[in-house]
Order: C-alpha cells, then structure tokens, then sequence
C-alpha cells in the first residue's frame, strides 16, 4: 500500500457536491407555497451575507462591530417584508441614527471612522436591501409556486453559463480588466442571450399565461446586464480590500456573496418590472 496522503477533493468536486446537497433544498423552499420559509433562508443568507460583507470592510476591527452591522441589516429586511412604507422609512431613519451613534462613542482609529461609519450602512443597503427583493418576488400573486424567484434565479445562472462558454470559446476583447482581468465583451454578450433564454423559457413553461415574447428582451437585456454589473461591483469590493473570496461557507464556491453577486442586482429589477408591467 501506498503511504501517499489522499488526495484533497478537487475543486470542482466540492463544487458538484454542495450544489447537489443545496440546489434540491432551494428548489423545495422556491416552490413550496407559503413564503415564510424562503424568506427564512433569505433572511439567514443576508445574515451571512453581512457578516461576511463586515469581514471584508472591517478587516482587524472588533467582531462586535460585524455584528452590530448584522443587526442593522436584518431590521431592515425584517421592515421590508413584515412592514409598510412608513416602516421601512421608519426603520431606515433609526438604523442611520443607530449607526452614527454607534460609531461616536465607538470611533477607535478617527481617521478611519468614516470609512467604517460608511461601509457598515453601504451593507445594510447592499446586502440588507437588496436580498430581500429575492423574497419579495415569492409574495407575488401570479408567483405562489415561486415562479418569479425560479425567473430571477435562471435569468443569473444561464446568464453565468452563457457568459463563461462564450467567454471561453469566443473572448478576445477584455470587458474591465481593472476589475476582473478574465471577463470579456464576447463573454458579457453570450451572458445577455443566456438570460434572454431563461426569460424565453418561462414564457414557454412556467409564466405562460403572464410574459408575452416582448418581455424576454425588456425583462431579460436589462436584468442580465445588471446581475453582470453586481458581479464586477463585488469583484471591485475584493479587489479594493485584498480578498479572493467573500467566505468559506460554501465548499467550492467561496462565501454567500460569491454566489449571490448577480442575484441582488437583478431581483429588485425584476420585482420592480414585474409590480408595474402585471400590478400586484
């Protein structure tokens, strides 16, 4: 018998697995009726989510103060889909008066509060805000069975598909090498006709009687493009503080953060087109 150490599971194993462990238990809670559980798992998710946002922006400070961000952000998601408008407007007054009177009597290195003063409320927008249109989309009438979060989530995943083949096989012309050198314009075009095959295939199967052939372009081209301009905003957040990956949470994938990067910047598209194009 051979003394060799085994060998590490490979990446892409890691990956395979936790996304057959994880993608079953998402599809139940997308498409279980009640929303209440998958608002639990968002609400989990944006409490990770902003701890992990703390730990990138808030490298070598008190974990109090990752927490204290933490607690910001879940009122605010709470407000969001327990409350009204006044709520949320209520929420978000007292969350900003939270934070500056945290950071008065908290201020440790003065040349620096702002920055941190600003990151923790730049997470509870970023992580807290827009998480939480990801459950907001299941309250919808015409989407008891989850069928705008199941749009939201295939418009990213075929638009991450598309864009990695295409990139792959056709990229010659870098997109933003400042922000992520491996991204291309060729790679960024198959990501938009990867989401406008999601959009296409719900009016096909699951949204039938709600999308016409039109919404592919107008729903898809403009959440497609944005869940690719979530990704280079957290690439460009790594970036500026030195980190590979938002966390560790999830084997092969890296952080919450990671994989949810493209999501919350094209959910509240489309729970915004959706509330004006079909009411509800």
């Amino acid at each position: 018998m051979s003394d060799a150490p085994p060998k590490k599971m490979s990446n892409l194993a890691m990956r395979l697995l936790s996304a057959f462990i994880a993608i079953p238990f998402l599809v139940f809670l997308v498409w279980y009726p009640h929303p209440l559980p998958l608002w639990g798992l968002v609400f989990v998710a944006t409490a990770v989510g902003l701890w992990e946002w703390g730990a990138i922006t808030q490298q070598g400070r008190p974990r109090v103060d990752r927490l204290f961000g933490i607690v910001l952000g879940l009122l605010v998601s709470a407000a969001m889909y327990f409350g009204g408008r006044a709520s949320l407007l209520g929420t978000l007054t007292a969350v900003t008066f939270l934070a500056f009177i945290w950071y008065l009597f908290r201020f440790g290195d003065l040349a620096t509060v702002g920055a941190r003063l600003g990151t923790t409320l730049a997470g509870v927008l970023y992580v807290g805000v827009l998480l939480t249109f990801v459950a907001l989309l299941k309250r919808r009438p015409d989407g008891v069975h989850g069928e705008w979060v199941l749009l939201a989530m295939t418009v990213t995943w075929f638009g991450d598909t598309g864009a990695y083949f295409a990139g792959r096989t056709l990229g010659r012309h870098k997109l933003y090498p400042a922000i992520s050198p491996g991204k291309t314009v060729e790679g960024a075009v198959g990501g938009l006709l990867g989401s406008v095959l999601a959009v296409a295939i719900a009016r096909l199967w699951y949204l039938s009687g709600t999308l016409a052939w039109w919404d592919c372009a107008a729903l898809a081209i403009p959440a497609g493009a944005l869940g690719q301009i979530g990704d280079l905003c957290e690439s460009l957040i790594k970036r500026a503080y030195g980190v590979k990956d938002s966390g560790v949470i999830m084997p092969g994938h890296g952080g919450i953060l990671d994989r949810v990067d493209a999501l919350i910047f094209s959910s509240p598209f489309i729970y915004w087109y959706a509330l004006i194009r079909f009411g509800g």
